[in-house]
């Protein structure tokens, strides 16, 4: 009789403190949620703030020191590395004004995935589809395809980005 008391009094015991620990479990959850849901809209901004040209938007989505570089076949691309919101807007001004200004562009995200997740920091991976159209094109044009690895930080309960790495797909004569 001792003996399935004890027992019942450790399994009573356990009950209540698993239920006791229920509430910070759950809301670490929740946390984590939500950051995951913030990450998935502060990564949707990216492209339609390109497409759309609006450069100070874009580069709002870095933080004051973010990488921004391309790959490809493991070798970073001859001068695509940026360091520096100021070189990343820079670089989406220049892109916008000149190359790309007679043409619209799309960048169609999919398959995000998170690699890393914390209360404060993130990396994410999703594929990328980049199109270009201009007024003579009948349809749109594949440019560019690729894997954009992306480390995030959070402060001031927004997620920017820290680090962009585009892994292209292409070789260099596609």
């Amino acid at each position: 009789m001792f003996r399935s008391k004890s027992r019942l009094y450790l399994i009573v015991a356990t009950c209540l403190f698993a239920l006791l620990n229920l509430p910070a479990q759950a809301a670490e959850e929740i946390g984590l949620l939500s950051n995951r849901i913030a990450i998935a809209e502060a990564l949707t901004q990216y492209p339609y703030r390109w497409d759309s040209k609006s450069t100070q938007s874009f580069a709002d989505l870095f933080t004051e020191d973010a990488v921004m570089e391309r790959w490809r076949k493991d070798a970073l691309i001859e001068g695509s590395r940026l360091q520096g919101k100021v070189a990343i807007f820079r670089y989406a001004k220049n892109a916008h004004t000149g190359r790309l200004a007679d043409r619209q562009t799309r960048h169609h995200f999919s398959n995000l995935v998170f690699l890393e997740l914390s209360e404060r920091n993130a990396v994410t991976e999703n594929m990328a589809l980049i199109t270009h159209q201009t007024v003579e094109d009948a349809a749109a044009r594949i440019s560019s395809s690729g894997i954009y690895r992306i480390s995030w930080e959070k402060s001031s309960d927004e997620w920017k980005i820290t680090k962009r790495i585009l892994f292209v797909d292409s070789s260099p004569t596609n």
